[in-house]
């Protein structure tokens, strides 16, 4: 199966807490009931029941994003839906007339598979009725995404070329994005400090909390400036890591970071060691976690990936695009061939 059908089939499902199935009402857009047929494609209705999955499915998205649907915005978005709906008709009716069939052991393993993600078989039916979805209903979902998979193999794929000069055409417009940024290759010794918790019950519990973070954070501040005066002394910087340093994750290894770029790691340090030269060491660095020395191993100049290295992946992107913009062709001449009543 692939990338295109498994993106789809895992839309077709929102997760959503159990208990919140709303109580079956009339359907309305912009406050006027809909029809129960809302469109006829070459004879063929489509029910209300369709498009009210993909309208209350398009709310949920839009609550997700901090966004209501309001009453005078249903009736546009309900025909958008509807145009959707109507292309997805005409792609079933297609295949059909190529003789495209889906077998029942792909449906069932691809509802499986999405029964899969819920916790149980419960909370699989519930968000089915939360979206006013069957099981049936799935299937039919299902099988109409692996008919446009398998149509868009037979019909666009082999239309679909990309030239030598395309993909260069797309590394030149987008060369930053194949150019690796400068990486300063870091090493640090770290001293932790600590945060009172602020969930004592009492005032004077609160005040022994912060006394004692007083206490561990001083120490800490005392212990790093008696670090950094023997970095300044000479002494080997990755054996005083192991020694002192109390990042467990880079100790063992002098205080070795790895190759940073200035967005890869926190905003003090970030700016400390873009100031530095190659082997040289900081000052004291203070941040949420601590106190930090740093030291600079190397900077690596930023670098161009070629062309070469790059040309599989923008094939890939490039015949995606060509892809989609052909099927919605496509799907534009069915349209202009076909026999269209809308009934909202």
């Amino acid at each position: 199966m692939n990338l295109k059908s498994l993106i789809l089939i895992s839309s077709l499902l929102l997760l959503i807490p159990t208990g919140l199935v709303a109580k079956e009402k009339e359907f309305t857009l912009g406050g006027k009931p809909v029809p129960q047929v809302i469109a006829k494609v070459n004879g063929t209705p489509i029910n209300l029941e369709k498009l009210k999955r993909e309208f209350f499915a398009f709310k949920i998205r839009s609550e997700r994003m901090g966004r209501d649907v309001k009453t005078n915005e249903e009736i546009p978005i309900g025909r958008e839906l509807l145009k959707e709906l109507v292309g997805r008709e005409l792609v079933v009716q297609k295949a059909k007339a190529l003789n495209i069939t889906i077998t029942d052991e792909k449906i069932e393993s691809q509802l499986k598979s999405i029964e899969d993600q819920f916790p149980s078989h419960e909370g699989f039916l519930t968000a089915l009725a939360f979206q006013h979805m069957s099981i049936e209903a799935l299937r039919e979902k299902i099988n109409r995404t692996l008919l446009e998979d398998e149509l868009i193999r037979r019909e666009i794929a082999p239309k679909v070329e990309i030239k030598d000069e395309e993909s260069q055409q797309y590394y030149d417009e987008n060369i930053t994005t194949f150019t690796k940024p400068v990486l300063y290759r870091l090493s640090h010794i770290h001293t932790s400090t600590i945060n009172p918790s602020g969930k004592a019950e009492d005032e004077q519990s609160q005040k022994k909390a912060k006394r004692l973070a007083s206490m561990i954070n001083a120490e800490a501040e005392e212990k790093i400036y008696s670090i950094l005066k023997k970095v300044k002394a000479g002494e080997n910087f990755g054996e005083l890591a192991k020694q002192f340093s109390e990042d467990d994750a880079s100790r063992e290894m002098g205080g070795y970071l790895g190759d940073l770029h200035q967005q890869s790691t926190i905003p003090e340090i970030g700016e400390a060691m873009v100031k530095l030269n190659e082997g040289e060491t900081s000052g004291i660095i203070k941040s949420q976690f601590g106190y930090h020395i740093l030291k600079l191993d190397e900077i690596i100049p930023s670098q161009l990936i070629p062309f070469a290295d790059t040309k599989t992946d923008i094939m890939n992107i490039l015949l995606k695009r060509k892809t989609k913009k052909l099927f919605i062709e496509y799907i534009s001449d069915l349209k202009s061939n076909a026999t269209i009543q809308v009934f909202i």
